[in-house]
């Protein structure tokens, strides 16, 4: 059985955020053991984190476009691993907003 072209991108989409998302998971780590800088920790971090939900949105949408092919586990781990990315990026959000509504 093969895989739509639509699943295959929503699949490698999400690993791409996967990856992306490790990779700030180490870097808030070194910076928490401060070998490195908060300074560059900061920019590399919000750069890392806006390729982490841009592609974890577009993964989503491939994989949302893959509903009408062939089940598949490519499918099926690309639109899991999306939407958990969308979800976390949303309530991280929604978290944001109401502690900067409470500071006042």
């Amino acid at each position: 059985m093969t895989t739509g072209y639509n699943s295959n991108k929503g699949f490698q989409f999400g690993i791409i955020a996967v990856i992306c998302f490790v990779v700030f998971l180490i870097l808030k780590r070194l910076a928490g053991a401060q070998h490195i800088a908060i300074d560059t920790y900061t920019y590399i971090a919000g750069f890392i984190m806006i390729l982490t939900v841009v592609s974890s949105l577009i993964g989503f949408f491939f994989a949302m476009k893959s509903i009408k092919e062939p089940k598949s586990t490519k499918k099926t781990i690309g639109l899991c691993v999306n939407i958990v990315l969308i979800i976390l990026f949303l309530v991280t959000t929604v978290i944001n907003i109401i502690d900067f509504n409470s500071s006042f």
